[in-house]
């Protein structure tokens, strides 16, 4: 994808969030950075949509690749490092499931 592509789909994907359909956002974000964008738009919904949802894993995978490929100012990069470390907190803090009794 082009990086007019790119922003299209973003922008569709915030539409859909404004819309209430957050499954049909996600789908537009993850199709965006998973090519790569450079940008921090997507990463930052991806980051709410999940940390909303306590998806512990997806925040620190998002927040990891926007480490990786967002290019911005320290304070952003700040900020994602905090959220990662505070999944990866959250994450550590649910408890195991207990095994399955058998009666």
């Amino acid at each position: 994808m082009d990086g007019a592509e790119l922003v299209k789909r973003y922008l569709r994907g915030k539409n859909l969030e404004q819309l209430g359909r957050l499954d049909d956002a996600v789908v537009e974000y993850e199709a965006v950075i998973a090519e790569r964008f450079d940008a921090t738009g997507p990463y930052d919904r991806l980051i709410a949509i999940y940390a909303h949802q306590a998806r512990h894993r997806d925040v620190i995978r998002v927040a990891g690749a926007a480490l990786d490929r967002v290019r911005t100012h320290d304070s952003k990069i700040a900020y994602y490092e905090r959220v990662r470390l505070e999944a990866r907190r959250a994450l550590a803090e649910v408890p195991s499931p207990l095994p399955r009794r058998s009666d």
